[in-house]
C-alpha cells in the first residue's frame, strides 16, 4: 500500500519540485542519536496517511465497529461485525444498526440510547442474533461523538460468546451432578432456601420427596458400573419429566434423590407427585448389551412447617424414607412425615 505524505496541502501541490520522501530503516532508527531518532520518527509520521491507516485498522479489527445516527440511520460498519453474524456487507446494511440484536436485547435499545445520550458512553452486554440461529453474546462499548454538527453513536462490539459459554459451563458444573445433570446438593439447598422464604411470605405449601432406589446394588455388581450409570441417568430423566419447571430434582449421591415440590395446592398433592415418580421409575430400563432391568424406590414425604430450617425438612423426609425402607415392602412404599 503506498504511503502518502500529509501536511500543508498548498506546499504539496505547488509548482516546486516534490519534496523527497524520507525512508528510515530499522538499523538507522536503532543507531542514530536521540535527536536523529526523534527527527526520523517525526518525518516518518508526516509521511503517513492517517485516514488510510485508520481504515486499515478498522478493516482488520477483531472487534466489530459501527456508527449510527440517533434516528437509527446506519452510517458505517466494518467487515468484522457482518462476518461475526454471518452476513454479507449488503445484507448487514439492510439490517440497520439494531437488526443484529436478539429480541430480548432489542427491547432494551431505547433505554440504552437514553443512557448514552445522558452519560456520553455506555458499556453493556447484549445478545446477538446470527444468521445461522446460533447463540452469540457480545460486549458493546458505545460512545456519543459529534460529526459535522450532528451527534452519532459509535459502538465497538466484542464477541464474548466463547468466554460466556465457558463461564456458564463452569457455573453449571458447580451446581449440577456430573453424571445425571440433575441439581446437586449445593443447588438444592439454594432452591430450598428460596422456596421456604417464599412459603413464609406468601403462605405457600412446600413439600419434599426423598427417594432411595431399591435393588440398585445388584445392577452395579452384575452388570458393571457403566450399566449402573446408564440406569441412574435414565431414572434421573424420568424423574425430571414428572415435575414442573418450578420444582427441583436433585441427586444427593449414589442412588439417593430428593424432589423439591414448590407451591403445592394441597398436602395430598405431594402424594400424587410421589405416585407419578413411582410409576415412571418402575418401568423397565433398557441397558445396552444386557436384558432390561427394573428398579423400584422407597420414599419419604415431608411438608414444610413454618419456621423450620431446610435441613430439618430434609431430615424428616430422610427419616420417613428409612421407615419405608425398613418396612421391607417390595416396590414402592411412602411414609408421610408430618411436621
Amino acid at each position: 500500500m503506498p504511503i502518502h505524505a500529509v501536511g500543508d496541502a498548498n506546499a504539496r501541490h505547488s509548482a516546486e519540485a516534490p519534496r523527497p520522501q524520507v525512508v528510515v530503516t530499522p538499523m538507522q532508527a536503532r543507531t542514530g542519536t536521540a535527536s536523529q531518532k526523534g527527527s526520523h520518527r517525526a518525518a516518518a509520521y508526516e509521511l503517513v496517511d492517517t485516514r488510510e491507516i485508520a481504515e486499515l485498522i478498522l478493516h482488520h479489527s477483531v472487534d466489530g465497529v459501527l456508527a449510527h445516527a440517533l434516528d437509527g440511520t446506519l452510517l458505517y460498519f466494518n467487515d468484522t461485525v457482518a462476518e461475526h453474524l454471518g452476513y454479507t456487507r449488503e445484507e448487514f446494511a439492510e439490517l440497520g444498526p439494531y437488526g443484529w440484536v436478539e429480541d430480548d436485547s432489542l427491547s432494551l435499545v431505547p433505554s440504552r440510547l437514553a443512557l448514552i445520550r445522558d452519560r456520553g458512553s455506555l458499556l453493556f452486554s447484549s445478545q446477538g442474533a446470527p444468521r445461522d440461529g446460533s447463540a452469540m453474546f457480545t460486549e458493546v462499548n458505545s460512545r456519543l461523538v459529534e460529526y459535522r454538527g450532528e451527534e452519532l453513536v459509535v459502538s465497538v462490539i466484542r464477541d464474548i460468546t466463547e468466554r460466556t459459554l465457558a463461564h456458564e459451563e463452569i457455573r453449571h458444573l458447580a451446581f449440577h451432578d456430573r453424571l445425571t445433570g440433575l441439581a446437586n446438593r449445593m443447588k438444592l439447598e439454594d432452591d430450598l432456601r428460596l422456596a421456604l422464604a417464599s412459603a413464609d411470605r406468601h403462605d405457600d405449601l412446600v413439600g419434599v420427596v426423598y427417594l432411595d432406589l431399591d435393588d440398585f446394588k445388584p445392577v452395579n455388581d452384575e452388570l458393571g458400573h457403566a450399566a449402573g450409570d446408564d440406569v441412574l441417568r435414565e431414572v434421573a430423566n424420568r424423574m425430571q419429566s414428572c415435575v414442573r419447571e418450578c420444582d427441583t430434582v436433585a441427586r444427593l449421591g449414589g442412588d439417593e434423590f430428593l424432589v423439591l415440590v414448590a407451591r403445592l395446592g394441597h398436602r395430598d398433592d405431594l402424594a400424587v407427585v410421589a405416585r407419578k415418580l413411582e410409576d415412571s421409575i418402575r418401568e423397565l430400563i433398557a441397558v445396552e448389551g444386557y436384558p432390561a432391568v427394573r428398579v423400584t424406590a422407597s420414599a419419604g414425604l415431608a411438608t414444610y412447617v413454618p419456621g423450620e430450617s431446610a435441613e430439618d425438612l430434609m431430615n424428616r423426609a430422610d427419616h420417613a424414607m428409612y421407615r419405608a425402607k425398613q418396612a421391607g415392602v417390595s416396590g414402592w412404599e411412602a411414609f408421610l412425615e408430618e411436621g
